[in-house]
């Protein structure tokens, strides 16, 4: 495999700016990738290879060196993708052909070129998420194409079909295919409004939908020994335990709203805040259990209500990311060590909320509102994925009736 070195060179001139540059090396050949990107000495991390984010550099420019580590982060993916792709091949290949690769993908007019295009112009609207699903789609196509871009008039039937193989090769399920296909679809979309010549009907043979999956909710006694557990000498593990709570506590709000709470939110004991999904205002009473949460985490100089994200500044998405994958892999770690057969996740917290409330007898449209549902029809389908207790039972019920009978 060739190894990718991000590597800073200084200025010549005294107080200069450096450039930036990537270093490939495969079988003793050594290429470079030089970039576009210009930072000062003291803004570069040597041993971690990395941009250096001070703390008195200014809002702005740390703005800047959070959108430049954003870039160089997308840049250094590309690379590991062509890499990756060469490498599945098995054909031989040099550092001069991993540059090649590269340079074809960036500045080409197919479609990994405009999905990369369509990535920028989502990032300078700040639409983060939209961003991370172009990327993994452009970074995806690479690794099927073996690090080539692809000419639309090849967006063909046969083409998808062939890349939703791939992927299914590679061990992704039918819903996880079917979001490459539309994210794909998406794009394939976009280019046919700026008049694009595509195939039509590229995507006739393959799955774009949606399967309903099972969600499973663990019960109040669950969640009580949840809450219950000595965790005494695993802070990380009460940290993502006391998150789950807040969640469970906070009607199941979910972790990427928690994350974005800001102290401002609370006002008279009570949490106003927008849903990132639906956009939905929700309005939560600070209960008790939820007051001794927050107290727990103690006062902290940043503007966000819990410690998941630090300071307001340009890299909060990623820190969200980090935090979301750390709490998830601790909570998990909660799970096992109470025994519980299933996968305990943040989520869990919501779907028990919800299962609860329902066994309870909680009117539909309370609980539709509580989530932050479109729709009751929402909230029924919901429901209905969550609870299979009562099918269950029907089915041992009716097993029951064959049991033989004593002859009398």
């Amino acid at each position: 495999m060739a190894s990718i070195k991000l590597k800073f060179k200084p200025s010549a001139a005294e107080g200069g700016s450096g450039r930036l540059f990537f270093q490939i090396i495969h079988h003793r050949q050594v290429r470079r990738i030089n970039l576009d990107i210009h930072i000062m000495d003291y803004e570069w991390d040597a041993d971690c290879q990395t941009v250096k984010i001070a703390e008195d550099a200014g809002q702005s420019r740390n703005a800047r060196l959070s959108r430049i580590a954003e870039i160089l982060y997308g840049r250094h993916a590309r690379l590991r993708a062509i890499v990756s792709a060469f490498d599945s091949s098995g054909t031989p290949y040099t550092a001069q052909d991993v540059v090649a690769a590269y340079s074809a993908a960036a500045v080409g007019s197919g479609v990994v070129s405009f999905i990369r295009r369509l990535a920028g112009d989502m990032r300078d609207i700040g639409r983060r998420p939209a961003v991370k699903r172009l990327e993994t789609l452009a970074n995806s196509i690479l690794r099927y194409t073996g690090g080539k871009d692809v000419a639309w008039c090849d967006v063909t039937p046969t083409f998808v079909l062939g890349y939703e193989g791939f992927l299914i090769q590679r061990g992704l399920c039918r819903n996880s295919t079917s979001f490459y296909m539309r994210n794909l679809r998406m794009v394939v979309n976009r280019a046919v409004e700026q008049d694009y010549n595509v195939p039509t009907r590229p995507f006739r043979h393959v799955y774009t939908g949606v399967d309903r999956t099972v969600k499973r909710a663990v019960g109040l006694d669950t969640i009580c020994r949840i809450r219950d557990l000595d965790l005494a000498g695993h802070p990380s593990l009460d940290f993502a335990r006391n998150v789950f709570m807040f969640a469970f506590y906070t009607r199941g709000m979910s972790f990427v709203d928690i994350a974005y709470l800001r102290k401002s939110d609370v006002r008279n004991g009570v949490i106003t805040y927008l849903r990132r999904k639906t956009r939905q205002q929700i309005q939560v009473r600070i209960e008790p259990e939820t007051k001794r949460i927050i107290d727990s985490f103690g006062r902290n100089e940043s503007p966000y209500l819990l410690p998941v994200i630090g300071q307001a500044a340009g890299d909060a998405e990623r820190q969200y990311e980090n935090a979301y994958y750390r709490v998830n892999r601790n909570i998990q770690k909660v799970g096992r060590m109470l025994g519980l057969d299933i996968k305990l996740t943040l989520y869990v917290a919501r779907h028990a909320w919800a299962s609860i409330a329902h066994a309870n007898n909680v009117e539909l449209s309370t609980i539709s509102k509580a989530m932050g549902h479109d729709s009751e029809r929402t909230t029924v389908i919901y429901l209905q994925s969550l609870d299979m207790r009562s099918v269950d039972k029907a089915n041992s019920d009716i097993i029951g009736m064959m049991a033989p009978r004593n002859n009398i």
